[in-house]
């Protein structure tokens, strides 16, 4: 998975020498769509056939182009070059263009769309890849779970019983929810059906219903995973005093739906707010999984993974550090923070390991008397937990060692009451 995710951050740095733009101009990130397709019409010739199929498919992945891509694909079978290909991948290939993406590529033909603006309700992936997400090992274990039984569903379904069809996702913004259900959705080999909120909300009275319907019944269709993203705009509690009876509308259609969901599927609803749904909605999900901020050791693992993706990589010591400091953060946070240092490190011509903590420990460099308590904790626990020397952690925080010192007795003695209320840090083997 992550190789694939690799190509496409490549992908600039490929062509980049062949197109007359500017460096100023920044990646794919930084321009429109239209653009980005402008950029890449007239890619660099190889003279390596497999090199020129290669860049000729990342550029057409990029804009989305899935009939080309289909196209470059069947000619790579056709060639008489292609024999010297192993067996194994000439089928993976064929099996990648008929099967299961014929019923995607009718899928998204048959999309429902919004009527006034005509927007498809959902966005389609047949072969949902992504980065694996990480959580902490009891919510791994729940999703893992879940896999399992949808893979025994055929020995659940012999002895009377349904696997779990509908999955309720809740959590703050950025721990994964997203991640997980398109991770779900390649685990158990289904194309994965993402709501377009904007599409599924309509001003006129009573066209919301129409629409969600509309789409439950097209997903039903075929088996898929089916993402309700922001669940809590369209399943909000009935007692609301704001609403004017759409919202008990869109309720009763889902707890209808909810219930005639079929076993050949699985519908995954996420939300950052559990506590704005009606709870009648929420006693219909087969199971519930409340996502939480990282702890130390998955921030740790977090920060390596996205270092590795992007080609990178850092001393552990620095690692295990920032990871320590960044308590609080989500997944996304930390993914935003890398990314972040990695684009400082390229301009300032640094290594990485130096930007990362820059940006991590920034706020640990303050003086302010709202962040003493945090700074104590950091300079108590990176040298007992991480083993790391006094003066080390007055390097990374521009202090003295003996104010390091200072402020981690300050925080052992504090703390010392409720010490076993805290969650122990692992230390780094």
């Amino acid at each position: 998975m992550t190789a694939g995710c690799e190509v496409v951050r490549q992908r600039p740095n490929i062509t980049r020498p062949a197109t007359n733009v500017s460096p100023m101009s920044g990646g794919l990130g930084s321009v429109s769509r239209g653009m980005a397709r402008k950029r890449y019409q007239r890619p660099v010739s190889l003279e390596d056939p497999a090199e020129q199929a290669i860049v000729e498919l990342v550029r057409l992945g990029l804009e989305r182009d899935t009939t080309s891509i289909s196209q470059l694909a069947r000619q790579l079978l056709r060639r008489q070059s292609s024999t010297d290909r192993s067996p194994a991948f000439r089928e993976a290939l064929g099996s990648l263009l008929v099967g299961r993406n014929d019923a995607v590529r009718a899928a998204q033909r048959s999309m429902p769309v919004e009527p006034e603006s005509q927007l498809p309700l959902a966005l389609i992936e047949g072969d949902p890849r992504g980065p694996v997400p990480i959580l902490r090992s009891s919510e791994q274990a729940q999703i893992d779970a879940l896999i399992e039984q949808r893979e025994q569903a055929r020995q659940l379904l012999d002895a009377g019983l349904e696997p779990p069809k509908t999955l309720l996702l809740s959590g703050p913004p950025g721990v994964g929810k997203t991640m997980t259900a398109r991770f779900l959705a390649h685990n158990l080999g289904l194309p994965l059906l993402t709501v377009e909120l904007a599409a599924l909300m309509s001003s006129l009275l009573g066209k919301t219903g129409q629409n969600l319907r509309q789409l439950l019944d097209h997903a039903r269709a075929m088996p898929c995973v089916l993402l309700l993203d922001e669940f809590d705009a369209v399943a909000k509690r009935r007692d609301d005093q704001t609403d004017i009876g759409e919202l008990k509308r869109l309720v009763n259609v889902l707890l209808l739906e909810l219930e005639r969901w079929p076993a050949s599927g699985l519908l995954v609803a996420a939300t950052n707010h559990p506590h704005l749904l009606d709870p009648a909605v929420g006693r219909r999900f087969d199971l519930s999984i409340s996502l939480t901020l990282p702890a130390q050791r998955e921030r740790r693992a977090m920060l390596d993974a996205t270092l590795s993706r992007l080609g990178l990589g850092a001393d552990a010591r620095i690692t295990d550090a920032c990871a320590l400091a960044l308590e609080g953060a989500s997944g996304a946070d930390i993914e935003r923070l890398v990314s972040a240092a990695a684009r400082q490190a390229v301009l300032a011509g640094t290594p990485v390991e130096t930007s990362l903590a820059d940006l991590a420990l920034a706020s640990l460099r303050t003086e302010g008397d709202l962040d003493l308590e945090r700074r104590s904790a950091f300079c108590a626990l990176a040298t007992s937990q991480l083993g790391m020397t006094q003066r080390a952690v007055a390097d990374l925080l521009g202090i003295s060692h003996p104010t390091v010192a200072k402020l981690a007795r300050r925080w052992h003695a504090e703390s010392a009451p409720d010490l076993a209320s805290r969650e122990k840090l692992p230390v780094p083997g």
